[in-house]
């Protein structure tokens, strides 16, 4: 049986905490306007103390901004003039009483700013701390949380429509909905144990079954897209492997379009993988320059190596290289045949210097990363293997998967329901039962750990 904690126990320790929270909400550096944002049972009580006209702020009515002047609450110095807005909770972000200063950019106003708020009482928001709190007060759940993040953190419009689908709010009514079918056969179950002589055995029998067939049958179709979702919205991880000196580098600089992997005519530069994103086609690769395939006895050059195969294991798509006019090695052979289950583009690189009698082999994509001959046309093959053309559409309007953590609980739940011996006592059944909806409350956060909770926020940015 999993363990998982309850997302109330979270709930009423931070509002046993009784803190108001502050941050600044928009990027640091040079800007027009910044965002300070207050949160928490004290906030306008606390924003109050940094006005300086009190009665005026009184009257502010909610959600509507007025220019204030705006003064350290003990010094009464001026720091700033700004736009304010107040939010009553629980109809804020948060769930709680929320202000919101519309400041000055730059980085002395807001930090001013934020440690007045301090000085009035607030405290130092931790990263995603808002985020945690509207989690926390049920006004999202933690697939919604974690669009949030894919949201700010999209690099890519396919990546922005991936955020947007899971902040919908339906994948988290699919799985609550998953979870209730087998919570209630749970319940069904339980009845009959405790009061068999009232259990009709056979009709719940083929319930109990017909439910399962159902639920994993719902899991299989969130999970359809899920890989590539994941990929899409991550980068698609594309290893460059090879020889030394078949130039992987040069290759990486050309499809990267600067250079950032240094170039020699000595075999064995790279010792260690360089890891880039690009965008090709509108998609989000990301590109990895691995030491060479060889067998090395520079222990430096042999760690290389091995952290390289460890990068090749993970890749969604790997560019062999191998250089014009040479024979394929063995250890190149043996690559090849090792990772064959691997999405796999072969290159044929430095076609510039290979004789114009010799033929290029059949399978194998000719260029030149040096004089950025076949660069074009292998980029419009990169996108093809990631993303084939029946695939090239628009994210369907249902519910999608978009992380790892999604798909990992999801696989869960499915691979405890396949598993249930159906011609086993119901005590058994139920355990199942309970085990797979703990996947799914997992999922959504219905049921979670502090420790799931702060690993995900902890990816956050502060003020967000």
């Amino acid at each position: 049986m999993r363990k998982v904690g309850n997302k109330e126990k979270g709930l009423e320790k931070e509002r046993a905490a009784g803190k108001t929270i502050v941050a600044v909400s928009t990027a640091p550096g040079l800007g027009a306007v910044a965002l300070v944002r207050l949160s928490g049972a004290r906030a306008w009580a606390l924003a109050r103390e940094m006005v300086g006209e009190k009665e005026k702020f009184d009257r502010l009515e909610e959600r509507k901004n007025k220019l204030f002047t705006l003064k350290h609450p003990h010094t009464r110095e001026k720091l700033d003039t700004a736009l304010v807005v107040k939010y009553r909770e629980p109809e804020s972000f948060t769930g709680e009483d929320v202000v919101e200063f519309q400041c000055h950019g730059g980085n002395a106003v807001p930090s001013a700013l934020t440690e007045a708020a301090i000085s009035a009482g607030a405290r130092a928001a931790k990263p995603g701390e808002f985020t945690r709190r509207a989690f926390l007060n049920g006004k999202i759940d933690l697939v919604q949380a974690e669009a949030i993040d894919d949201l700010v953190h999209s690099r890519s419009e396919l990546g922005r429509r991936l955020a947007l689908s899971g902040l919908s709010g339906k994948l988290g009514k699919e799985i609550t909905k998953l979870r209730k079918i087998l919570l209630d056969l749970q319940a069904e179950l339980e009845y009959s144990i405790d009061f068999p002589e009232e259990a009709q055995t056979g009709d719940l029998q083929k319930k109990t079954s017909k439910g399962i067939k159902e639920a994993v049958k719902a899991i299989d179709k969130l999970l359809d897209r899920a890989k590539r979702n994941i990929m899409l919205n991550r980068g698609a991880l594309t290893v460059i492997a090879g020889e030394p000196n078949v130039g992987k580098s040069s290759l990486f600089n050309a499809l990267l379009g600067k250079e950032r992997a240094i170039v020699t005519e000595e075999a064995g530069t790279t010792r260690d993988a360089v890891e880039m994103e690009t965008m090709i086609g509108g998609y989000l690769f990301r590109l990895v320059d691995t030491a060479g395939l060889r067998k090395s006895g520079n222990k430096a050059e042999k760690i290389g190596v091995e952290y390289s195969r460890k990068f090749i294991d993970e890749a969604d798509l790997v560019l062999f290289v191998h250089e014009a006019g040479a024979d394929l090695k063995k250890v190149e052979k043996e690559f090849l045949k090792s990772f064959e289950k691997k999405s796999i583009l072969r290159i044929i690189n430095k076609i510039d210097l290979m004789d114009k009698k010799t033929k290029v082999p059949d399978g194998y994509i000719p260029v030149s990363a040096k004089m950025g001959k076949g660069i074009k046309e292998l980029k419009e093959d990169m996108v093809r293997m990631v993303l084939p053309e029946k695939e090239k559409q628009k994210i369907p309007g249902g519910p999608q998967v978009i992380s790892l953590r999604q798909k990992n609980l999801l696989e869960g739940a499915k691979n405890v329901l396949e598993g249930t011996d159906q011609s086993l006592s119901a005590e058994f059944i139920v355990s199942d039962l309970e085990e797979a909806g703990d996947f799914l409350g997992e999922l959504t956060g219905q049921i979670t750990s502090e420790e799931v909770l702060d690993e995900i926020f902890s990816r956050f940015c502060i003020g967000k």
